[in-house]
């Protein structure tokens, strides 16, 4: 068997996908949900840069159509209610827009991202349903976003946060319990410590990949 048959039908598929997310913002350019869809497309095609592009437009057509339709809202509860939909939105937009800035390396952008997304999550309260993002998402991403940044005292903050609050086969939750083991050596060995029973020097270890997506 050809050991690259795998990531050319991975290959293949993706370029299938985008194809079709293309279709979907060509017939409906400022519909947030296609362009959202075509940068999860631009993500799986390793092609960041144009998937923040397509984000950056995405949360400035949500930010106009939310406004407009909390204004149309008959009653209060109603306002509350759409604006709860378009913030969740939002927050998942976000959470995608700050892995396309850490697979660009712009950890700033990315950090700035995950921090304002987990702000909204903790806002709108927990979910039951795994198939949406929740604060520990946001803060997983945070977390590896700061080992990528070698600011090894916020990356063991924020990732033992969402350790705790994802649950234990979230793929999300090895990334960044990963990525607090690095910054407890990191931590250890300039305060003087030990890693593995014996000392340690030389140069930083590679921090670890951002983790992936959040489930949709």
């Amino acid at each position: 068997m050809n050991p690259s048959a795998p990531a050319s039908q991975a290959a293949r598929e993706a370029c299938g996908r985008w194809f079709l997310a293309n279709r979907s913002v060509e017939a409906a350019p400022n519909d947030p949900a296609a362009l959202v869809g075509r940068a999860a497309s631009f993500l799986a095609m390793d092609r960041p840069w144009e998937a923040t592009n397509d984000l950056d437009r995405a949360l400035r057509m949500q930010t106009r159509l939310a406004g407009a339709d909390v204004a149309a809202a008959g009653d209060e509860a109603t306002a509350n209610q759409r604006r709860r939909r378009h913030d969740g939105e939002a927050a998942r937009t976000r959470l995608l827009r700050g892995h396309a800035h850490a697979a660009c390396l712009r950890y700033d952008r990315a950090v700035a991202d995950f921090a304002e997304a987990e702000a909204i999550l903790s806002r709108l309260g927990g979910s039951t349903d795994r198939s949406q993002p929740t604060p520990a998402h946001a803060q997983a991403g945070l977390g590896v976003a700061y080992c990528n940044m070698r600011d090894w005292q916020r990356c063991v903050d924020a990732g033992e946060r969402a350790v705790r609050g994802l649950p234990l086969d979230d793929v999300a939750r090895r990334h960044v319990a990963r990525a607090v083991e690095t910054a407890r050596q990191h931590l250890s060995l300039a305060a003087g410590g030990t890693v593995g029973g014996s000392r340690r020097s030389g140069g930083s270890a590679a921090p670890p990949q951002p983790p992936p997506p959040p489930p949709r």
